[in-house]
Parts: C-alpha cells; structure tokens; sequence
C-alpha cells in the first residue's frame, strides 16, 4: 500500500467490498502501513449495490413471489418481462413463459466440477446464465474459504423444461435449489439436503448469498431468493456481529422484519430450512 492509502481505497479500486478485502487479509481496521501487502480477491462479480431494494411497486419482484412449489397462483393477467421480450437468453437457451408455467428451450445442462455435487444431473438444466451465475458464485466463495466442503446443488428444470415433480416452479430454467455449508460435512450431504442444523457454516454460507445477491443489478442476476426466516435470522446475527453494514443487510436480507415483508432480496417461505431457492432474472 502506497502512503496515505488505506484499505478501503484498494477495495474500491478492484470493485471489491471493503469488509470482504479486511476479512481475507484477517484485519479489522482499513489503516494500514504504507507498504503493506494487500491480498485482493477476484471481484468480478462483487459489484456492491448497497442501497439497491426490492420495492413493493416492481412488478419483477412482486412477480418473483407470487409462485414456488405450489403454495400460491399467479394473477392471470401478469406476464414477467422475460415473456414480453420473447425470452431470448445470450449465450444459449430460451426461457419460455413463467417460472411456474413455463418451458426451456436449448437449456443447459449444468457440468460436474470441483466444488459441487448435482443431486439430480436430469433435473439439473437451465438457461446458460443461470448456470453460468451458480458456478461463478461456487468459485467466489472457494476462493475466499479454501476449506468448505463440496456443495449440494438440487434442481434446476428438466431438459425442455415443464412440470418438475412436485415442484410447481423450476419450469423455465430460472430457478435452482441449493445446499448449506456445514462446518462439519452431515452424513448424507451432498446427496441429500441437511437442515440448518447447530453445524450450519454461517460465514461461508453467508459469502454464498452474497456473491448471488451481488447480481442482482445484473441482467440475468437475482430476481429473489428464498430462505426460511428462523434461517435468516442466524445469518442475520453472524453478520452483524461481523461487522457487516445495516444497509447491505436492509438490501439483502428480510429478516428482522417479518416474514411477510415485501422486502429484502432474501423472502422467506416455507420448507427452505434445508436449501436455498434462487431464482434468477431472465436475460
């Protein structure tokens, strides 16, 4: 570091986030003497939108909830912008129709690689961004926590994407499940999903969400995740206690308001104490 900078400029510089550059370089103070070495982590994706929220009157948002795993109908008249444009996704595949009443057309079949396991490779295919986007956000977290185990990555569509089993989302190659991190491994995990359990990695799964919620200004970022609000709530607190701005928690996560909040990135609802739901914007 060069003299009169501190860490935050470095931070700035790389598009990083301040409290993510004093977390890998195991400081918790931005002054640092001049000539200090400064571990910089890639943040091609840690765009920060600290201010960025999910207001009552965007119909995406309003849209994003209104349908997963049957527990509610869509209003008939709404259409999600991805359907007025025609669905076109760069890069591969066609998003047709609705998370809950929808097809994929040329979806991609998420690869195996190092750091994730697929529960389900046939119910494993999504629009190219998507896959793009959950691979991405696996290697930011690997790289910041060298040591976590291999992640559970649930469904995402069938091939031609459609009614998935007893999902009555995952029908347009939007929407992905995925796992916890464990500061011990469960037995059984990664092939099944483990609920939120005292082992929960709180950290490591908090820098998950965060790599994902900093899409969400991106085309083709998140549109919402779901979480169970009690799970939120022990995010919430690991992150407060670490540090981590009232405004990015406002903007990320629903919790400590009431679960049925209209805001947050993060909504909760039921049945996610073992996984998360992310559902991405079409591109």
């Amino acid at each position: 570091m060069e003299r009169g900078e501190t860490l935050e400029h470095v931070a700035r510089a790389h598009g990083c986030d301040v409290e993510l550059v004093k977390r890998v370089n195991r400081v918790d103070t931005v002054l640092l003497k001049a000539g200090t070495v400064v571990t910089v982590p890639d943040c091609t994706l840690r765009t920060r939108a600290r201010t960025r929220e999910l207001v009552d009157d965007d119909e995406r948002a309003r849209l994003a909830l209104e349908v997963i795993d049957g527990k509610a109908r869509p209003r008939a008249a709404a259409r999600t912008v991805h359907e007025r444009i025609g669905g076109r996704l760069d890069g591969g595949g066609q998003s047709v129709g609705q998370p809950w009443n929808g097809r994929l057309l040329g979806g991609k079949a998420f690869p195996d690689g190092d750091g994730y396991w697929l529960r389900r490779p046939d119910k494993a295919f999504g629009a190219a961004h998507v896959v793009e986007n959950v691979r991405r956000a696996i290697v930011e977290v690997r790289k910041t926590y060298s040591d976590v185990h291999t992640l559970a990555i649930g469904d995402l569509s069938a091939e031609h994407g459609g009614q998935l089993g007893r999902h009555a989302s995952h029908q347009s190659g939007l929407d992905v499940d995925i796992g916890f991190y464990f500061t011990h491994k469960p037995d059984g995990y990664p092939e099944s999903f483990v609920g939120a359990n005292g082992d929960l990695d709180l950290e490591a799964t908090w820098a998950l969400i965060e790599a994902f919620a900093n899409t969400a200004n991106q085309s083709g970022g998140v549109q919402v995740i779901f979480l169970d609000h009690d799970v939120q709530a022990r995010l919430y607190r690991w992150a407060k206690s670490d540090g981590i701005s009232a405004d990015k928690l406002q903007t990320i996560l629903q919790y400590p308001r009431s679960a049925d909040s209209q805001a947050g990135l993060v909504r909760h609802w039921p049945s996610h104490t073992d996984h998360i739901h992310v559902r991405f914007k079409a591109q």
